[in-house]
């Protein structure tokens, strides 16, 4: 019987990948703008920005994801003050993000019945605490979360089972009582697996290995069978 929902955030409850995209787009044109610089440079020196930072601090941890060190890195790569632009870079890459992030289609009715039928719900994320708290706030669904796990508090990153140990813990569930729904294959899915937990993967393609869904409606039809199986 399931007890408690474990959602992954980005690219599960939004469109994370086309937002970032966008984003990077925008302080692009800023950066290129304010240096003087063709967007090809820019691109250059921020993926090679990105690329040291994961290399320099692994990808095992939440600050690898640290678009401040990203924004810095870009600016000493070509040669600039790093303090001239980074917290403006920063500042209008979140922002572009927060502004325009939307929930997927029927996430909300699903948290809804999660909080009728008391089916706690936590949410399970890579990244730092303090963005990922400003987007469940964006996004609207703070009341019906129960529990938060970032990778930033755990120190280590999904599929990490201190990932996995710490949100049961908070919710007061056992694995077996827990379905863990994402979009990454490993993070989300192959790593609750091996934890007990029942897992949907959010894809459009199809898994032969393991379950997945293209739509939240498919969990919450899930859930009402389950419902009408008890009574």
């Amino acid at each position: 019987m399931i007890k408690g929902i474990i959602l992954d955030l980005d690219d599960t409850l939004y469109n994370y990948k086309k937002l970032n995209d966008l984003a990077i787009e925008e302080i692009c044109k800023f950066t290129c703008k304010n240096l003087k610089i063709s967007e090809e440079k820019f691109i250059k020196a921020f993926e090679a920005a990105k690329k040291n930072v994961k290399k320099q601090l692994t990808e095992k941890v939440a600050s690898s994801h640290n678009r401040m060190l990203y924004c810095q890195k870009t600016l000493e790569n070509l040669g600039e003050n790093p303090l001239s632009l980074s917290l403006k870079m920063y500042n209008i890459y979140w922002n572009y993000i927060l502004k325009n992030m939307k929930l997927n289609k029927n996430v909300l009715e699903l948290l809804k019945f999660c909080k009728k039928e008391k089916i706690k719900v936590g949410i399970c994320t890579d990244l730092t605490v303090n963005i990922q708290h400003k987007k469940i706030k964006k996004l609207k669904i703070d009341k019906y979360i129960n529990a938060l796990v970032t990778s930033e508090e755990a120190g280590e990153e999904k599929p990490s089972f201190k990932m996995y140990d710490l949100i049961l813990k908070k919710l007061k569930i056992s694995p077996q009582e827990a379905l863990f729904i994402g979009d990454n294959l490993k993070k989300d899915v192959e790593g609750p697996s091996k934890y007990g937990m029942k897992t949907l993967l959010f894809s459009s393609e199809i898994n032969e290995k393991y379950e997945s869904i293209k739509n939240f409606n498919e969990v919450l039809e899930k859930l009402k069978d389950e419902k009408n199986k008890k009574s």
